[in-house]
């Protein structure tokens, strides 16, 4: 099951070949899905509604997010699925749930491996929709945040205005930022070279992924991010070093 270290949530089975729905509603590709994007959604048109992924061979996940979707409005649940003969007899329930609301979130589950994985929808006759949704294997960062991480600070987005005399009028708020530099101390220059280097070059670099940073204590804080700038790691004796990067979001 999962550590508590903070995670990077990119990996993602949608990616490994083209997901197919079994209904989907105009202007709501599955393929939005998988992009990343929180102004994008795919809605099916009847339900029960399925999305299936052929890997093409067995491959490995751990956990699933859902990110931007309306499943508590519309009384839905949503499951993910695992199978080795897209779903003939092979047919495994793998995590399940019915949203409490329509808030953000991600679920660990014991590492299994599919050729096929899917994720399920149930539920009344409105149709729910969904922007992001992920299943694959999490990365984590195998060291604790530094003192001083803020997860509620936010800065508002927007104009402040004055009268001519110089009196407050008020703010007109676009939207909030969430934005922190991140340091981890001691960790490997193995792991830099073998996990961090090729996920940055992947994915971290250039895409939004998900950040989860205290799993066990606040499973539901989660920011849709992306890299500010690039990431430095001084090396230090012992094959140790820092790493440090920012990230943004809106809040």
């Amino acid at each position: 099951m999962a550590t508590a270290y903070p995670k990077c949530l990119y990996d993602n089975r949608l990616d490994d070949a083209t997901p197919v729905a079994s209904t989907t509603a105009t202007g709501y590709s599955v393929l939005n899905l998988r992009d990343w994007r929180s102004y994008t959604a795919w809605q099916p048109t009847a339900l029960p509604a399925t999305v299936t992924v052929d890997c093409g061979s067995a491959v490995a996940a751990d956990y699933w997010l859902i990110y931007g979707h309306d499943l508590f409005t519309q009384g839905c649940t949503i499951e993910v699925r695992g199978s080795t003969d897209n779903f003939a007899a092979s047919n495994v329930l793998v995590d399940s749930v019915a949203p409490a609301s329509n808030a953000n979130f991600v679920r660990h589950f014991a590492s299994a491996s599919y050729r096929y994985w899917r994720f399920r929808i149930t539920g009344a006759a409105t149709m729910p929709s969904i922007q992001i949704a992920a299943v694959g294997v999490a990365m984590d960062i195998p060291a604790y945040l530094s003192s001083g991480f803020d997860p509620i600070g936010r800065e508002p987005m927007g104009a402040f205005s004055r009268s001519e005399t110089g009196q407050p009028l008020g703010r007109t708020v676009q939207w909030e930022k969430w934005s922190q530099d991140l340091t981890f101390e001691a960790l490997t220059w193995t792991w830099l070279r073998d996990t961090w280097e090729p996920a940055w070059d992947a994915h971290l670099l250039n895409d939004p992924f998900v950040f989860q940073w205290d799993p066990s204590g606040h499973a539901a804080e989660i920011f849709l991010v992306n890299t500010e700038g690039g990431f430095k790691a001084p090396h230090g004796t012992g094959s140790y070093l820092s790493l440090s990067f920012r990230l943004s979001a809106k809040a």
